[in-house]
């Protein structure tokens, strides 16, 4: 009954995501269209994620998203999962107490609150975050090196523009460039995907030598 349930869920959302499905093409004609505005949602980010912290936030709507938090240790470049939870509604958030599983694989805190304050966030704040990700057309964003922003969904995987800080020389360009999950495009900027459980795990038009 419980491995039924789990097909049910996974032929849900992969039916519910085909029917707004994006292609490498959307990809790429949303950045010729959105480059500015896209730009402009990369900067705001940067401003607001203290730098002692690697953040990854996706928009699920307006007000429920999901929302991945690392700490960096004292002295140290090590990181630490502070907070991971998806379908956060941020308006309505009930903080239930943590269990073990929470501790080794959710992050320290299951507190929304504690986590905004440590980011120094609002909930206007991420309201905000969501208007420029509007604007750029996309769902996501994180601030890993390099910097990524999610642009839609296929299937179960997620497009995205990886941003580096300059130009990519030679060997970064060989790097990102395989054709399956990285193209470069131009310039810093590479486009990704990022495969599902199940399903396309590469560009669709990725043919496999």
């Amino acid at each position: 009954m419980k491995f039924r349930l789990i097909v049910i869920g996974f032929s849900s959302i992969f039916l519910l995501s085909c029917g707004h499905s994006k292609r490498k093409s959307d990809l790429i004609a949303n950045y010729e269209k959105r480059s500015s505005e896209i730009t402009t949602a990369k900067e705001y980010f940067e401003q607001i994620v203290p730098e002692n912290f690697n953040v990854r936030i996706r928009f699920d709507s307006t007000d429920e998203i999901d929302l991945v938090v690392y700490e960096r240790l004292n002295d140290s470049t090590d990181n630490e999962l502070l907070f991971r939870k998806w379908n956060i509604n941020i308006d309505n958030y009930v903080e239930e107490p943590q269990s073990d599983y929470d501790k080794k694989y959710h992050g320290k805190t299951n507190s929304f609150e504690l986590t905004k304050t440590k980011l120094n966030w609002t909930n206007e704040t991420i309201e905000k975050l969501y208007e420029k990700l509007e604007n750029a057309d996309c769902i996501g964003i994180s601030n890993w090196e390099p910097i990524e922003i999610e642009y839609g969904y296929n299937g179960l995987g997620v497009y995205s523009y990886k941003i580096f800080k300059e130009k990519l020389n030679e060997e970064l360009i060989k790097k990102y460039n395989d054709g399956c999950n990285n193209i470069f495009y131009k310039d810093n900027i590479v486009l990704s995907y990022g495969g599902g459980a199940i399903g396309m795990q590469c560009f669709e038009d990725y043919k496999r030598k």
